[in-house]
């Protein structure tokens, strides 16, 4: 019985959302610009790599921070998963790695 109400309230909840893609055009562009911005986010992370690398220094990078976007990006991965978001799940992939190797960064240097 539970699991039907899980489904029913579910289907209740979501009945007013939009279409995908929406069918207004201005909501339809950010739509697909969203797209771009779930591939592109996780390269901002590549300077700090670089520089991480390069100088060999982690002044000023604090571990504890970098540990908790890794655990904040499997979460928001499991989510993208669940709800079979590849968007979110690609992302949440990438920033995880890229934190990952900064991590990796912080703790040799």
């Amino acid at each position: 019985m539970l699991g039907f109400y899980h489904l029913r309230s579910r289907n209740a909840a979501t009945k007013n959302l939009e279409p995908f893609p929406a069918r207004d055009a201005w909501k339809r562009y950010l739509d697909y610009l969203m797209y771009g911005v779930a591939f592109f986010a996780p390269f901002a992370l590549v300077p700090q790599i670089l520089q991480l690398y390069t100088t060999k220094s982690a002044e000023g990078l604090s571990l504890p921070t970098w540990l908790l976007f890794i655990v904040i990006h499997i979460l928001w991965g499991t989510y993208g998963a669940v709800h079979n978001d590849k968007h979110i799940l690609f992302a949440s992939i990438l920033m995880a790695l890229f934190n990952g190797v900064i991590v990796i960064g912080v703790l040799l240097y």
